[in-house]
């Protein structure tokens, strides 16, 4: 019985309800529901193992039934009525003319009747006891209209309370509701809640950190819906970190409501609608956004289909919230994978650091309820949730094979795709045959029968494929979004390598097709008689046939999607001679496509070739290419930055071959700095070829044979070296066993242009340590300043792809670099 806001009321009887680990409690009805008053206690402690589950008679029946179907509910809501904690902390409404926050102001509880039961006092520490490994289903009931249970509702709950890894599924009204006190809760997940998934009233000033919200499709209105008494102090103040929001229903992201003010800082936002429902009211209540007294909001990633505001909010203040925030986007497409997990767009967020808002937060390094090491199978939602992480399913697009790799299923992806379609984390894809990405719609996106589509792979997705036949071919005006992250890369090979059946793993080459992405932008080797870099100018790519695709246009800026910490391996294929498969083939692709974290190993042919375009391209690895390593080619204009080249001793060519087309404008001219080359095979670092330029600087290049074989029809055809038309180098440090230049090398061009740099060097022996991280030597070269080759280029001050043993960029998503790390 309640005691009272001061213990002392003499009706009052204080109790503790002690709910064991692995124990469920049930209702039948919406008038079933716990009721813990002020001065009692419950005691819901379970465990990971054994979480303790409070849910309706309707669950218990649909889940001992012979259908599997409705194990998880389904859309039922409202089986039974729901838990509230009462609690003798402050709030700030009363239901008398009382002071807000002091002994005097208490309340009646929502949901409750026959009799009342009443919250609030002034004992911010108060202890209504403990919830962890909690989940509560299919709650709710509506007294009268506005007055109904919510899953749980927290009201005048103080901080001495513990709240942990608890879960509300499926309530008919809010997920969770505090209603003013200052209980502070952590792992929280809500889903499939009717209402609102997380509301603060009356005062709540307490810290959330690790919050999933998950809509239901069929029902939901806000994910956090937040109000206060206007002009009371004090006034709702939740500070909010680490939230992973997901809206699929009609609402919006949050509804600010007169005087709430709160503090969201970590956090991933998509939602349906728009992301705010911001009252004028809201805050101090003056229209417009003022800092220090209006919500605010830092690192948060807001992906809302709708916008950022409706438009009954507060014109402005929502866009100036975030805008006087630091770290926020409204721009950034969510890359969630597994609807709840980073992805590349997530992890590239600078975090807030959550500490300088409340003693009870983490340090965390990311935003977002989960880290980036934490996967569907591995996270602190894992064991005791019900329904968050179902069993992958094959997304449209593609067909269940009915067979399992890695027991994982395998999703079959083929022909021709004009829609755009999504691969989930949680199964693994064959491609099977040529897979086409749209259909082409020509070079000035008109063509007759061009049908654009996406292709999006989510972080930690595998690809594989069983032959030279089967390969991906993005077409122009269609894009490709291959969002892996350093802990979770995306990885496209082969099925010999997912089944562990390759005779030689080492030496493994051309067990599949590989990725061939075409755009609009300029190139400079037309297929018709077409002035080079205009619309008009197209031509057929190499490695592709029935029927040819093709690339090329006059959009330099064209935008093909993204490749982001994607490791593609064991691939290539040689349609006939000369005309092969790469690992990776970018033609026409243009500057607004992103490259960054990128491998390829072992192909068959090149490893990365480009074909014109100016896409610019960072954190390369190449290693064990059969061919050429990284080809430039037909008019390239592109940016390179940090490189590390490593071939195979059974197999390779050179290490850059560069070509374009003589006396055409615009040349092969790639900017190509910090890389690190180590030549093992046959061939040489450099094949300079006709017609090409490009400047490479801050390099470290080692070789078993010649640095160069330099035709004399490189850079402006003619022979001998001229500075301004022929390629350049300055600072790198070249170190090849058979010295400078190959017998048929353009006599002395190499040599001529290494001394007209400025800090090359072809007598320094290389110190590189483990093969590529820098040594004494290499971090004695004083490096080229970027700044005036290109703005795509980051100043540095060393040569080579590593700095040294603190410079990690490789670790973690790449493979074969170090002998403990094999492919």
């Amino acid at each position: 019985m309640d005691v009272g806001a001061d213990g002392t009321d003499p009706d009052g009887t204080a109790a503790t309800l002690t709910i064991e680990p692995g124990v469920t409690v049930f209702g039948r009805t919406g008038a079933d529901y716990i009721v813990v008053n002020r001065g009692s206690q419950i005691d819901a402690d379970g465990n990971g193992a054994n979480p303790i589950v409070m849910t309706s008679a309707n669950d218990l029946v649909r889940r001992a039934d012979s259908d599997p179907s409705n194990d998880f509910g389904g859309d039922n809501i409202g089986e039974w009525g729901g838990l509230v904690i009462l609690g003798q902390a402050p709030i700030n409404r009363c239901r008398n003319a009382a002071t807000p926050a002091t002994v005097d102001c208490d309340n009646v509880v929502e949901g409750v009747s026959n009799p009342d039961a009443v919250y609030g006092g002034a004992d911010p520490t108060d202890n209504s006891g403990t919830l962890r490994y909690v989940s509560l289903r299919f709650s709710g009931f509506a007294i009268g209209t506005g007055n109904e249970l919510n899953g749980i509702t927290l009201a005048g709950v103080g901080s001495g309370t513990t709240v942990d890894y608890v879960q509300v599924h499926n309530s008919s009204d809010d997920g969770i509701e505090f209603f003013g006190g200052t209980v502070n809760a952590k792992h929280i997940v809500l889903t499939g809640n009717d209402d609102d998934s997380l509301d603060t009233d009356n005062g709540y000033n307490g810290s959330l950190q690790y919050v999933v919200v998950k809509q239901r499709t069929a029902g939901g209105d806000n994910m956090v819906e937040a109000s206060s008494v206007a002009g009371i102090s004090p006034a709702s103040d939740a500070n909010i970190s680490n939230f992973t929001f997901v809206g699929d229903a009609g609402g919006n992201a949050l509804r600010l409501n007169t005087g709430t003010v709160g503090t969201y800082v970590n956090g991933v936002v998509t939602e349906v609608a728009e992301c705010f429902r911001w009252e004028s009211s809201a805050g101090n209540g003056v229209a417009g956004y003022q800092a220090g007294v209006d919500p605010a909001f830092n690192s948060v990633l807001f992906d809302c289909a709708a916008g950022v505001e409706t438009a009954n909010s507060d014109p402005g203040a929502a866009t100036a919230a975030i805008a006087a925030g630091t770290n926020n986007s409204t721009a950034t497409a969510s890359t969630l994978a597994a609807s709840f997990f980073p992805g590349p767009n997530e992890a590239a967020v600078t975090p807030f650091d959550a500490t300088t808002l409340s003693a009870s937060f983490d340090a965390t390094t990311y935003i977002g309820a989960f880290g980036p090491s934490e996967t569907e199978t591995q996270n602190w939602a894992t064991g005791w949730t019900f329904g968050l992480f179902p069993d992958p399913t094959c997304p449209t697009g593609t067909t269940d094979s009915g067979l399992e790799v890695n027991d994982q299923t395998v999703c079959r992806i083929s022909g021709v795709i004009t829609d755009d379609v999504r691969l989930t984390r949680g199964n693994i894809y064959e491609v099977v045959g040529r897979l086409d990405v749209g259909v082409d719609i020509g070079a000035d996106g008109a063509a007759a029968g061009g049908d654009p589509a996406s292709l999006t792979i989510e972080a930690g997705v595998t690809i594989f494929s069983g032959s030279g036949a089967d390969y991906i071919v993005v077409n122009r005006g269609s894009q490709i979004f291959s969002n892996g992250t350093k802990e979770n890369p995306v990885v496209l090979t082969s099925e010999a390598d997912v089944t562990g059946t390759q005779p030689n793993p080492e030496n493994a080459i051309g067990e599949w097709g590989g990725l061939v992405i075409l755009g609009r932008a300029p190139i400079n080797r037309c297929r018709n008689a077409a002035t080079p870099a205009t619309v008009d100018c197209d031509n057929v790519v190499e490695g592709v046939t029935n029927p040819d695709a093709v690339y090329g246009g006059a959009v330099p800026a064209d935008n093909s999607g993204s490749l982001r910490y994607t490791v593609v391996k064991h691939s290539g294929f040689e349609v006939t001679t000369g005309n092969e498969l790469n690992g990776i083939t970018l033609a026409g692709v243009g500057s607004g496509t992103t490259v960054d974290y990128v491998q390829v190993h072992n192909s068959s042919d090149d490893g990365i070739e480009f074909f014109g375009g100016g896409v610019n391209a960072t954190h390369l690895v190449l290693t064990g290419a059969d061919d050429d390593s990284l080809d430039t080619d037909n008019g390239y204009n592109g940016s390179l930055q940090y490189v590390v080249v490593k071939q195979r001793t059974a197999g390779g060519d050179n290490m850059v071959e560069a070509s374009s087309v003589a006396g055409i404008s615009p040349p092969s001219d790639a900017k190509v700095s910090n890389f690190t080359f180590l030549g093992e095979a046959g061939g040489n670092a450099f094949r300079l070829n006709t017609g090409t330029v490009g400047t490479y600087v801050n390099g470290v290049v080692k070789e078993v044979t010649e640095c160069f074989r330099w035709e004399s029809s490189a850079g402006n055809g003619v022979a001998g070296y001229q500075a301004g038309v022929d390629p350049a180098f300055n600072s790198v440090l070249f170190d090849c066993a058979a010295g400078v230049e190959t017998a048929n090398s353009d006599p002395g061009a190499a040599a001529a242009a290494i001394a007209a740099g400025t800090n090359n060097s072809t007598a320094t022996a290389s110190t590189l340590i483990n093969s590529f991280i820098n040594g004494a030597a290499e971090s004695a070269v004083t490096a080229f300043d970027v700044t005036g080759l290109s703005a795509d280029l980051e100043p540095v001050d060393y040569i080579g792809a590593v700095e040294n043993a603190s410079d990690t960029w490789w670790q973690g998503w790449s493979c074969g670099l170090e002998a403990s790390d094999p492919c």
